[in-house]
């Protein structure tokens, strides 16, 4: 974890960093040296030694020696060509043992992208995207005169239109004790159409103005929507004093949070443990300011390791590791009323 805080990476990527080179430096030297004189790029290199990974020593020697020769004056994608094809020749039974492996991988993944788009990616296996692409074109292929959607638009929209139709599943399992749904943020100026603010989408990011108030108008529960202080742009305050957060100061604070507070996690808050800073056994209170989301990985290291953090006054909070390097986490920004004026009412 201190390589991926000092690198500003997150774990998996940092650790994928040290794996690569680990290979390079003891297996794969002929590659090493071509990286060293600029004959190829990091990249390239990655591709060999996550290629030859639970291969052994000859049959990485020999992938190697099959692939360089060209590797200089080839494109990545032709490089991973010839890499693919040099392991399946070397190591048949571990390019089989590989796709039984590549089977326990699939997994859905979601990006933010600019102007209040997102990107959603799968690794599925080949009949169950087949499953999913003829549901997705026999939705899309539903149209009437005048619509002006092209055929991927239309496939877009009926792929959002097929999970929006099952969030209101009663068999869909709980997150701290919620049903699913998507958290959206905005200022109650902009909610009432005095500004334009963006407002602040959970897990992603700012969304126009507009957006955000056709997803707070929404009466469908899919969209729970989340009104900040129109003086101080926070979230409205819970005091309690028992161990287990109630419901409201739980969801204040997973709204608040919104993903883990460990720098560079960003597992959504509600698929997180609620944390006592200062531990309850030891005096903590249960309340805002000493609780905060942190997911199961960070929550075992704040308990268990010498990884110790401190909640700032702006709501940041820094975190000490073992080797005493300190990182940063700040909350995410979220929409302020800008209508009204720094004084509060006179109520």
């Amino acid at each position: 974890m201190d390589v991926a805080c000092a690198l500003r990476l997150s774990g998996v990527t940092a650790q994928r960093r040290l794996d690569v080179a680990q290979a390079l430096a003891e297996r794969l030297p002929g590659t090493l040296a071509l990286l060293d004189r600029g004959q190829i790029s990091y990249l390239y290199a990655a591709s060999l030694a996550e290629a030859v990974d639970g291969l052994d020593g000859e049959q990485a020697t020999a992938v190697e020696d099959r692939v360089l020769v060209r590797a200089a004056g080839q494109t990545l994608a032709e490089f991973r060509r010839s890499v693919g094809r040099a392991v399946a020749a070397v190591a048949a039974a571990v390019v089989e043992a590989r796709r039984v492996e590549a089977m326990t991988q699939r997994r859905v993944c979601l990006s933010p992208r600019e102007d209040g788009m997102a990107e959603l990616w799968a690794l599925l296996p080949a009949e169950g995207a087949a499953a999913v692409a003829a549901a997705v074109d026999a939705l899309a292929s539903v149209t009437c005169a005048g619509d002006p959607r092209c055929a991927d638009q239309r496939r877009a929209d009926a792929l959002v239109d097929l999970a929006v139709a099952a969030l209101p599943d009663r068999l869909l399992p709980t997150a701290q004790g919620k049903r699913p749904a998507i958290q959206v943020t905005v200022a109650l100026s902009t909610l009432l159409g005095l500004d334009e603010q963006p407002g602040e989408l959970a897990g992603h990011g700012p969304l126009p103005a507009s957006v955000a108030r056709r997803l707070a108008a929404d009466d469908s529960g899919t969209w729970r929507r989340l009104v900040t202080d129109p003086l101080t742009g926070h979230l409205l305050d819970y005091g309690r004093t028992t161990y287990r957060p109630p419901p409201d100061l739980a969801d204040f604070v997973l709204a608040r949070d919104q993903v883990c507070t460990f720098p560079g996690c960003h597992r959504p808050a509600h698929r997180c443990d609620l944390d006592h800073r200062t531990p309850y056994r030891h005096g903590g209170p249960t309340n805002p300011d000493n609780l905060a989301a942190l997911c199961k990985r960070h929550h075992i290291a704040k308990h268990e390791t010498d990884w110790t953090p401190h909640r700032e006054p702006d709501g940041s909070s820094t975190w000490t590791s073992p080797t005493q390097h300190r990182y940063r986490s700040r909350p995410p920004d979220l929409p302020v009323d800008t209508t009204l004026d720094d004084k509060p009412p006179p109520f």
